[in-house]
């Protein structure tokens, strides 16, 4: 692709990811996540949407966004839900985005595959141990 198409696509891609990603209580909208910078590295990551969320973009590109959205919506469900999920995947990567739900990412978690988990050593299985197994036959 050539560079005037790159930001022809980085372009729609933006505004609609604004219409699906809104700014609204202090976070920040698709565009202020900066989603413009990660999508194809979101692309190269699902090479499954890369076809989808071109034809959606291309679907979209210099039309109004709330109304091409719409319009997507219809017409191919599926390109506005890959443009959709890669915008979503755009702007949870945003470390502003991140501090502002509070998640810090991954993190390294010990384990030890002796212990006893909590859930069975704080008796929430308990009313299951005591019902006993239940089983039903499946119709033939």
């Amino acid at each position: 692709m050539n560079r005037a198409s790159d930001l022809e696509i980085r372009a729609a891609f933006l505004a609609i990811a604004d219409v699906l990603i809104p700014e609204a209580d202090g976070a920040p909208s698709a565009s202020g996540a900066e989603a413009g910078a990660t999508f194809e590295r979101i692309l190269t990551l699902r090479p499954d949407l890369q076809e989808a969320f071109r034809r959606g973009v291309q679907a979209v590109a210099h039309k109004e966004p709330a109304a091409a959205a719409r319009a997507l919506n219809v017409e191919d469900p599926e390109a506005l839900a890959a443009i959709g999920l890669v915008a979503a995947a755009a702007y949870y990567m945003n470390p502003r985005v991140r501090e502002l739900i509070g998640y810090p990412g991954q993190e390294k978690r010990a384990f030890d595959p002796t212990a006893t988990p909590e859930y069975v050593a704080n008796g929430m299985l308990q009313a299951v141990v005591d019902r006993g197994p239940i089983y039903r036959a499946t119709p033939k």
